[in-house]
């Protein structure tokens, strides 16, 4: 499965959006808060720990064991909750082995679509 990334374009309090083959604009939160502190709670570690195996260790991308992290497809925001799903809640397929290099260069170029649920 391939990931579906849009080109970067901020604007100052939206981020563009892929559904359903259509982009658009919604206003969402520019960042998940507590992302940071959440990928140090155990059931992230875990999930992380299973992707990696998945992915035999090594970067999807170049094939390098060295650095690996762990990327999100796409996050998802629950509206109904007001914030978006934890890290580790999300399906296998929407996360992928990335080395630190190969991470930060996607990142770099890409936005990674918000879908709102």
């Amino acid at each position: 499965m391939k990931s579906r990334y849009i080109l970067k374009n901020r604007q100052k309090n939206s981020i563009n959006e892929v559904k359903s083959n259509t982009q658009y604009s919604v206003s969402l939160p520019l960042k998940h808060g507590g992302y940071k502190e959440a990928l140090f709670k155990i059931e992230w570690k875990n999930k992380r720990q299973e992707i990696l195996q998945r992915d035999n260790n090594k970067c999807r991308n170049c094939g390098t064991g060295e650095d690996l992290q762990v990327h999100h497809r796409q996050y998802h925001f629950n509206s109904e909750l007001g914030r978006f799903v934890e890290p580790w809640e999300y399906s296998n397929p929407l996360l992928v082995t990335l080395c630190k290099k190969c991470h930060g260069l996607g990142h770099t170029k890409y936005e990674v679509p918000i879908i709102k649920k």
